[in-house]
């Protein structure tokens, strides 16, 4: 690996999610480099801040947001049912919004694989029924995720609201709806891990035009000099040029980390 493939990899070193081999592949790298080994100690120093620096209470905006986002899905998810499919759907919303979301999930799958079973073994029915059949449960599982992710994101644990962001990566289609609800725990998440979970999360979807330019407009809305960081590293890897305006006003700020200041004006330098 060469410098940049290093640099990429030291948030994960500094929150302990590589394993020995990878961490010992590393220190040996930067005995040996200089320049990435005062990038390291940079970024831990601005790590370490963050123990210093208090969490802002959730805003009853966000409360209110979430709120309109799951009543809007919910009254759509309605207006499609139809009479083969509701039971199901029934079953699914209450068990995701009133009990708890694991559970649902799991009961959902039973249900589906016992369906699927029956309709595997019943006879007279063509290869691109059973296709249909088979796509439309994969359909209703991809639904209840989002439900599920939805629902999770109001979870009063920063651990369960990791986990909702985590089911992006098992989304089918994700849609507009679950775009804009990462967005706003991005953007008002009080937990700085539940929202850097979210900006990997975003960065993987950085093929939609639409992400990336949230992404470009959320670095002024970070207060957390490690997300502060975080987001300039997001923004040299997806090689967004477009965000050197906003990474130029955020660094422009009177009361900006020291460590963060450094770290911007090496993200810029990358991206010109």
């Amino acid at each position: 690996m060469n410098c940049k493939d290093y640099r990429e990899q030291f948030l994960l070193m500094l929150t302990d999610d590589l394993d020995q081999e990878q961490r010992n592949e590393i220190e040996r790298h930067l005995e040996g480099c200089a320049d990435c080994r005062a990038e390291f100690d940079a970024a831990r120093k601005v790590w370490e801040l963050m123990g210093e620096i208090p969490q802002p209470e959730p805003s009853t905006a966000m409360h209110a947001g979430f709120d309109a986002l799951l009543s809007n899905y919910k009254e759509e998810l309605i207006s499609r049912r139809n009479p083969a499919t509701e039971w199901i759907n029934m079953l699914r919303e209450y068990w995701s919004l009133k009990a708890r979301p694991r559970m649902a999930f799991s009961l959902l799958l039973v249900i589906c694989g016992l369906t699927l079973g029956y309709l595997l073994h019943r006879p007279g029915e063509t290869t691109s029924s059973y296709n249909r059949q088979i796509e439309s449960l994969s359909s209703q599982i991809s639904e209840m995720k989002q439900v599920m992710m939805l629902s999770l994101l109001q979870d009063p644990s920063a651990s369960q609201r990791i986990q909702a962001v985590s089911y992006t990566d098992d989304i089918k289609n994700v849609d507009t709806k679950v775009i804009d609800a990462l967005f706003t725990t991005l953007n008002e998440d009080p937990n700085v891990n539940v929202r850097l979970a979210t900006l990997e999360a975003l960065a993987k979807l950085s093929g939609n035009p639409r992400v990336r330019e949230g992404l470009v407009r959320s670095i002024n809305t970070q207060e957390s000099p490690i997300m502060q960081s975080a987001i300039a590293d997001i923004m040299v890897l997806l090689q967004e040029k477009s965000s050197v305006q906003s990474l130029q006003k955020l660094l422009a700020k009177k009361d900006l980390n020291k460590m963060v200041k450094i770290k911007i004006e090496k993200s810029i330098q990358k991206l010109i």
